[in-house]
Formats: structure tokens, sequence, C-alpha cells
């Protein structure tokens, strides 16, 4: 991968990302397939972003109901 597409790439993370970010705020208690819908992303860049948000403190996740919710 050359400079400008790992540049690209991760341009487009933060894309995913805010997108993500967006639908948890407007459907707190989201599912995963609910967000890959609402995103129009796979299911594995859809699941990685949510654990980088996950990560960074922005996005939390209900391990009973396996629900998303954002970290305002």
């Amino acid at each position: 991968m050359s400079y400008n597409e790992a540049e690209s790439s991760s341009k487009g993370d933060d894309q995913l990302k805010h997108r993500i970010m967006a639908y948890a705020i407007a459907h707190p208690g989201v599912k995963l397939s609910d967000i890959e819908k609402g995103v129009g992303a796979s299911r594995t860049e859809v699941a990685e972003a949510i654990q980088e948000l996950i990560h960074q403190g922005m996005l939390r996740k209900d391990e009973e109901t396996r629900e998303y919710y954002p970290i305002l």
C-alpha cells in the first residue's frame, strides 16, 4: 500500500466513524446490523470502526443486549 492509499484509507475510516457516531446519536441502543444498514458499510468495516470508537471512549456496548450507545 502506498502512502496515498494509506492516507485515503485513513480518511475513509474517519468518515465511517463519523457516520456511525451520527447514527448512534440519532438511534441510541442500536444493534450492529442496523448500523451496517444505516451507514451502508460491511459488517467487518463497521465492527472495526466501532471497536476504535469504543477504545476512544465515544461509544459503549451493552454486553447483555448487544446494543450500542453514544457517550456524549
